[in-house]
């Protein structure tokens, strides 16, 4: 072979093997279709995207660069090869889970935020009550002659003896708690006025303030939420005395030491929201305006108001959303484990959860769906009709061990999905735990759990 064949072979073949490169690397042409390195290639991305998905069970994410880098690829694959199949089929997936990825969608029922217009509702009627008890208290005392004309500037200590003060009624505007909280001498106030205007320290270390406060708490935690604590509150109290105090929160004290009048609290104005009056001889020791008929003006808007006897977990737990949705806590505390209501420290934990569940759903979410619960026997005789073991024994057998085995207890799990306002899911699928004794019915074991 002469020199000149040899290097026209040598070129012929060098053509050939780079032409097959360039195929495999996404260099062949348009009617070629797509090499099976580009296909391989973002496919493999896009798997990875969708087991991100996957994972994620619903919740918004953020594409990677690996992810990002995959969607690239079927992008320049469509644009090439826009009627080529594989290349389409990757395209569906891809439209599937970068939708998927933005987290999960549902349509709403008509009804699902009737809650917070009812609300809405409740605290109006509320605050027609307290208006007009607050209206009554002033009357009262004015009428009673010992109220101080106006506040400020308060009399002097040395223009005022503590015997011509003392038990004078005294209306503090723009007290605000805990920003003007401080502790002195072992004893808590909180401090009205000024070094210019003059003071006046209100003890609310004594069972007037807690009387008054927490019937304050009582509204916000059942009535509305809605107390922020930069609202400006007016505190009515009685004068008992004079004090040289450090009107000044924490250990170290860099203020002056002012003299102040000593307040007792009488009663708590709140504005557009509620009253409260300390009341001694009531067992909680006051109450806020309309309390002593609160169940019956929250009971017209109670949609369930008890739980049957026969309800699965997974009408427990739509009942349970239920009752927090409309503000109705005996049915909350219904759905509960009993055990976990029964010690002082338990109903306490109930009342601090109870809080959290109206803050969530007031701020976060507004509709749950509930997944099918899942159902195991723990103790006894498990004899459910698909328990195959059952249909090998005469029922004088069941009978039998059932009695030998004491009491049957079963638990349950399902999970709920919580959707905003706008039908998007809030986080991610959540665990419910139910147990059952006997021919008890069901209750939540772990109703701390958010949505």
């Amino acid at each position: 072979m002469s020199g000149r064949t040899c290097v026209a072979v040598l070129g012929l073949l060098a053509l050939g093997w780079s032409g097959s490169i360039l195929a495999q690397s996404g260099g062949a042409k348009a009617g070629d279709g797509p090499s099976k390195l580009e296909l391989s290639g973002a496919r493999h991305r896009l798997e990875g995207l969708e087991q991100k998905v996957k994972l994620a069970r619903g919740q918004p994410i953020k594409l990677g660069p690996i992810e990002t880098e995959g969607l690239k690829r079927i992008w320049s694959l469509r644009e090439r090869y826009p009627d080529h199949a594989e290349v389409q089929e990757l395209f569906e997936r891809a439209q599937k889970a970068v939708m998927a990825s933005k987290g999960e969608l549902t349509d709403l029922p008509k009804d699902a935020t009737a809650y917070r217009q009812n609300e809405r509702k409740l605290q109006a009627l509320f605050e027609k009550e307290a208006q007009a008890e607050w209206a009554a208290f002033q009357e009262q005392a004015k009428a009673s002659g010992r109220l101080l004309e106006r506040a400020f500037p308060p009399p002097s200590h040395r223009e005022a003896s503590v015997d011509e003060m003392a038990g004078k009624l005294v209306v503090l505007n723009n007290f605000f708690y805990p920003a003007n909280q401080f502790i002195d001498g072992g004893r808590e106030f909180v401090a009205v006025g000024g070094a210019l205007r003059g003071y006046y320290f209100v003890e609310i270390s004594n069972r007037s303030w807690l009387g008054a406060y927490e019937a304050v708490k009582r509204y916000r935690r059942f009535i509305n939420r809605d107390m922020p604590e930069t609202l400006p509150w007016t505190v009515v109290g009685r004068v008992t005395g004079i004090d040289l105090l450090v009107p000044q929160a924490g250990e170290e004290k860099t203020r002056p030491a002012a003299w102040g009048w000593i307040v007792e609290p009488v009663a708590i104005f709140v504005p557009e929201r509620t009253f409260a009056l300390a009341d001694a001889k009531l067992e909680l020791g006051g109450q806020f305006a309309g309390e002593a008929k609160m169940e019956e003006i929250k009971s017209a808007m109670y949609t369930v108001r008890s739980v049957p006897a026969q309800a699965t977990p997974e009408q427990v737990t739509e009942t349970f959303v239920t009752a927090i949705k409309e503000k109705n806590y005996p049915l909350f505390l219904e759905c509960i484990e009993p055990a976990y209501r029964q010690t002082p420290i338990a109903r306490s934990l109930c009342l601090y959860h109870w809080d959290w569940h109206q803050h969530r759903f007031a701020t976060m979410y507004c509709h749950v769906k509930v997944g099918q619960a899942k159902v195991r026997v723990v103790k006894g005789v498990d004899d459910a009709e698909d328990n195959i073991e059952m249909k090998f024994l005469k029922p004088e057998q069941v009978a039998e061990l059932k009695k030998r085995s004491g009491q049957t207890v079963r638990e349950a799990e399902l999970t709920t999905q919580a959707f905003d306002e706008h039908g998007k899911q809030y986080g991610s699928l959540k665990p419910r735990y139910f147990r059952k004794t006997d021919d008890g019915r069901w209750y939540i074991m772990n109703y701390a759990q958010p949505f």
